[in-house]
């Protein structure tokens, strides 16, 4: 037994993993807790054997910490050449970051979320980093923002998270970079007033979620397989101008993004552009095989969508939403609501699309957590009337809802027997119960 004890505590000492998690906000007594954290960190790093390397080092806490112990744990694990770096902390006050952090050789990942806000130090290098994640960090000076990429030679995953933009133009450039993820809250001005410049040859996968960014420059990126695009808008209380100059903002964003493989689009965006009679607009997307709708589209918007990516051989309904109206007819009906699928508004559209209205190549499609209301039965008949090059249709149930009430053979026998534009074409339903 006790040559166990033993065993483990030279294990134990030479763990290469260490995680610090404590998720604490507001405890009554935050600075006894937040010291006894600290003593606990302290006193498994003293313990460590001084001859075996740290992998990853990673710090979660809610209450403040003292900034010299943190930075020594910091010194400490870089000594120790480790590769992988994640910093969570509220703060009390801006934290610096030291200068053993930004010149790391070893680091391959770092992760940095600290409030109130982050100081770097003028000189950084990181010769091995490549994957690089900040959120709510405070961008501020344009020159050193681009140097600290520029710093960053092999940087392939970039993710900024709910940063601050204090400058007109904020510039990414790395040649390495193959993923891009910029995402903001909805409360957060993020890039509206800031132009965003990109250059990434190598870019591969582009995730933009926020404000529609005042300017927006994408440089030759001819590797780019994937756009996954959400702006957030107010276009019922914008004045004219203030639309106009938002609509040609995303209009230039989506020109930038014409190329790519699969494109996946919110809402919002068409929202904006169809309230100004700007659909029409839309950039063609030659290359685009797979176009995936994150949000209920109106119809007139997905037609355009359809429109303008000719070649499209995929196209995925992914949580298609009733509106409050037919929501509240739902719930007050159940399931006998949910097959009523006479609308006399939406007759235009019967009339509208023809087969030329999808793409000759279009072979798949695909409708995530169907519930049948009227909207998406309306363009499963669409599709199947239309779709001359269709193979498969694949419909999955939404799993949790209750509104389908055993009736899914009924609506499996009335959905196999609509009428088919392509003779090949098989539907599936997979996670259905009867």
């Amino acid at each position: 037994m006790i040559e166990k004890q033993q065993q483990w505590r030279c294990i134990w000492t030479s763990i290469p993993i260490l995680v610090f998690h404590e998720r604490t906000y507001y405890h009554p007594d935050s600075y006894s807790q937040a010291n006894k954290f600290m003593d606990f960190v302290d006193g498994t790093l003293l313990r460590r054997n001084n001859m075996s390397d740290i992998e990853k080092f990673s710090l979660t806490q809610g209450n403040n910490l003292n900034e010299y112990r943190v930075s020594s744990w910091i010194t400490n694990v870089i000594s120790r050449n480790v590769q992988e770096l994640i910093l969570s902390l509220r703060q009390e006050d801006p934290f610096i970051i030291p200068i053993s952090l930004c010149t790391c050789v070893s680091l391959i990942s770092l992760t940095l979320e600290i409030t109130p806000s982050i100081c770097f130090p003028r000189n950084v290098s990181f010769p091995k980093l490549k994957h690089l994640t900040l959120r709510g960090v405070l961008f501020s000076n344009e020159c050193w923002n681009e140097k600290l990429f520029s710093k960053c030679p092999v940087l392939e995953d970039l993710i900024l998270a709910h940063c601050t933009y204090d400058t007109r133009n904020f510039c990414i450039s790395v040649t390495t970079l193959k993923i891009l993820r910029i995402h903001h809250w909805g409360d957060q001005d993020g890039l509206r007033d800031c132009g965003l410049q990109i250059h990434a040859p190598n870019l591969v996968s582009l995730s933009y979620q926020g404000w529609v960014p005042k300017e927006f420059v994408l440089y030759t990126s001819p590797k780019l397989v994937e756009a996954h695009v959400l702006f957030f808008g107010e276009y019922v209380v914008a004045t004219r101008e203030q639309r106009k100059s938002c609509n040609t903002s995303i209009i230039q964003f989506l020109r930038a993004l014409t190329h790519v493989n699969r494109l996946i689009v919110f809402n919002a965006m068409l929202e904006a552009l169809s309230a100004d009679n700007l659909l029409e607009n839309l950039p063609t997307f030659h290359n685009t095989k797979q176009l995936i709708l994150r949000e209920d589209i109106a119809d007139k918007a997905l037609i355009a969508l359809l429109k303008a990516t000719p070649n499209l051989e995929s196209l995925v309904f992914d949580k298609i939403r009733i509106d409050d109206a037919e929501e509240d007819d739902v719930a007050g009906n159940e399931a006998e609501e949910t097959f009523n699928h006479d609308n006399e508004d939406d007759d235009w559209i019967l009339n509208v699309v023809t087969p030329g209205s999808f793409p000759v190549q279009l072979k798949s499609v695909c409708f995530k957590e169907f519930i049948a209301n009227p909207k998406e039965m309306k363009w499963v008949q669409l599709i199947l009337k239309n779709a001359k090059a269709l193979q498969t249709l694949t419909i999955s149930s939404f799993q949790y809802s209750d509104l389908l009430n055993g009736k899914t053979k009924e609506l499996m026998m009335e959905l196999t027997s609509l009428p088919r534009a392509s003779t090949s074409c098989t539907l599936k339903f997979p996670s259905w119960r009867s």
